[in-house]
């Protein structure tokens, strides 16, 4: 056993057994189990009634069960979970915190940004997987590329090797100790005095906690067309998936080797239940490779970086890589919005920036058309015509010949050479090909236009039901406030984060090097993108999966026109983002619309 005093950060992985972060952290010596709840981070996720009644019920249960391993769990109720943690660390003098994934967009940003505050202070940051079979960047097809299928995902997935060992609840735990602002699982405030009365039916059918959860798994009657009940354990992580799947594969060889093709047959199905489970969390690497700057396309990625190290871009740029979210990498747009306003735009107008949001997607009767997908190719093209503003934010290309910036996956393998660019290892190739990213938004769209269609064929016939307002004479639920915080990200990047693919495999994710045939039918877009007056240094992008590492340590330079941060709003120790005048950032999304509409009609309009 090490001398570690190490925190374990429960979240959603509320067991002692085959949880890799505990066992990592009573294996390294004395551990603090701690489970911080803090509201403000669900925001509009707040869990409802019964979720928060299965909560409180599993916290008891496992807090009984670290108590008899040695240490309790300490409960601690906040509005910053980062403040919480950095107590912790203060309180127990500890020098380690770990933790297992999770992959809604909100925690991954959270954890992102958790993790290099950490890390810059000196403590050691490590990250499990105890959710799933398989992290969301570990499968992929032939070529280096995510699944757009659920069938091609779930059989490369399924035959995937892997080691089906879980791990054992650790035998004894020794406990770390530190005074902390604690509270008890009641001043949680998990469940209302209004809803116990109805919480208490919900105790005669469920029994909430990792060893009943155990106990249901064991009695479960997989291969008998039945019915698991096993998702709301899985969801609080009080079951491990990698047992689950285990003893339904053995069940499904065993009824294999005996004959029994009914039950094969429904082993099956039960194990594609797992598989779509699995398949959801698919598209997180897009999200995360977005936000990273590490699409693949320089323009989405310039931006994207520019965000994360200034805190704000240029309005031309936000709609581009805005655009790029949703019609490319088809993400939902509210994850697009939860990002800018909730972790980077402090400047942003809430109501302005959902505006923007849906007009981009489609969303809107008079935004962009449903079908638009431009070409951030072309658009780098026309909006940094000299490549300054990528080079500015993407120092490993900075020395890429001009004609090449916009589509650095064109350029002819001398040239790259010559430029010090290793595509899929210091910068990355692109996620998708841009025709094959219309394909699938068309098939989107055409499979959206087919559900509502069979929607409203199944109201036809005077079926349709009528919707009236019963809500007078109710009180209103609070609505959960936004809190845009003032500090600044940290720039810091976690050598721990949970790993983005970066197709390092520079023989397979070959694509066409011709260009899109799309391209050049690209509608015209109003303004040129103005360079930066000065670039910084060049230097070589040491770690692939940063998130602007590179970018962060240059020099903020500006020009009045450039898409870089303003002078008078350039980083600074004391975060002045929020004191900023400039007339540029308060720029908005209808700006930007009454921009192309006026082009449209006329003349070119510049970017001021």
């Amino acid at each position: 056993m090490g001398s570690n005093k190490t925190i374990v950060w429960f979240r959603r992985d509320l067991r002692i057994e085959d949880n890799p972060a505990l066992a990592a952290a009573a294996r390294d010596g004395s551990v603090f189990p701690v489970y911080i709840w803090c509201p403000q981070d669900e925001g509009q996720f707040y869990p409802g009634r019964v979720s928060r009644w299965w909560l409180k019920q599993s916290l008891y249960h496992l807090d009984h069960s670290l108590r008899s391993l040695g240490a309790e769990l300490v409960l601690i109720r906040t509005q910053s979970t980062l403040a919480a943690l950095l107590e912790c660390i203060e309180a127990i003098g500890a020098t380690k915190v770990v933790f297992n994934h999770l992959y809604d967009p909100i925690s991954l940003v959270c954890d992102h940004n958790i993790k290099g505050k950490l890390v810059e202070l000196g403590i050691s940051v490590q990250s499990y997987n105890a959710d799933l079979l398989n992290e969301p960047w570990e499968v992929y097809d032939a070529r280096g590329q995510a699944f757009t299928t659920f069938e091609a995902y779930w059989d490369r997935s399924f035959n995937m090797q892997r080691e089906l060992v879980t791990l054992l609840p650790p035998w004894k735990l020794v406990p770390a100790t530190g005074n902390v602002a604690k509270c008890s699982i009641e001043e949680l405030g998990l469940e209302k005095e209004t809803e116990k009365a109805s919480n208490a039916l919900l105790a005669r059918a469920w029994s909430p906690g990792w060893s009943n959860a155990d106990k249901a798994l064991k009695q479960d009657k997989v291969g008998q067309n039945s019915t698991s009940l096993l998702s709301p354990y899985l969801h609080f992580g009080e079951l491990s998936v990698r047992k689950v799947f285990q003893l339904a594969r053995m069940k499904q060889i065993l009824w294999a080797k005996e004959g029994n093709s009914i039950g094969v047959e429904s082993v099956t199905l039960f194990l594609r239940a797992i598989g779509l489970r699995e398949y959801s969390h698919a598209d997180q690497n897009n999200f995360k490779a977005w936000r990273q700057g590490r699409t693949g396309y320089p323009l989405v990625d310039a931006g994207m970086r520019e965000l994360w190290a200034t805190g704000w871009i240029h309005n031309r740029i936000r709609v581009i890589v805005s655009s790029f979210a949703v019609k490319v990498l088809l993400l939902p747009w509210k994850w697009g919005m939860k990002y800018f306003s909730g972790t980077h735009f402090w400047i942003a107008d809430l109501e302005s920036d959902i505006l923007g949001w849906q007009y981009i997607s489609g969303s809107l009767p008079d935004g962009h058309e449903l079908e638009r997908l431009d070409s951030p190719e072309v658009q780098g093209s026309k909006f940094d015509p000299e490549g300054e503003y990528v080079r500015h934010w993407l120092p490993e290309l900075a020395r890429l010949p001009t004609e090449w910036i916009p589509s650095s996956l064109d350029a002819p393998d001398n040239v790259l050479k010559v430029s010090g660019v290793e595509l899929g290892f210091n910068y990355p190739k692109p996620f998708i090909e841009i025709d094959l990213a219309r394909e699938h938004l068309t098939k989107a769209i055409f499979k959206m236009w087919e559900m509502e269609a069979a929607a409203k064929a199944a109201n036809s016939n005077g079926t349709d039901e009528v919707v009236v307002d019963n809500s007078d004479g109710i009180e209103s639920l609070p609505i959960p406030k936004v809190i845009l915080k003032n500090n600044a990200p940290c720039p810091t990047y976690s050598s721990n984060d949970q790993k983005v693919p970066t197709c390092q495999n520079s023989k397979s994710n070959q694509f066409n090097r011709k260009r899109s045939k799309h391209m050049e039918e690209e509608r015209p877009l109003q303004d040129n993108l103005h360079n930066p007056n000065e670039v910084g240094t060049s230097r070589t992008n040491e770690d692939c999966s940063s998130t602007a590492e590179s970018s962060m340590s240059k020099k903020q330079t500006t020009s009045r026109n450039s898409f870089s941060v303003p002078q008078s709003c350039s980083s600074s120790k004391d975060n002045s983002f929020l004191e900023c005048e400039s007339s540029d950032m308060k720029q908005s999304w209808q700006e930007q619309i009454d921009m192309e509409q006026s082009s449209s009609k006329g003349g070119k309009q510049r970017i001021h």
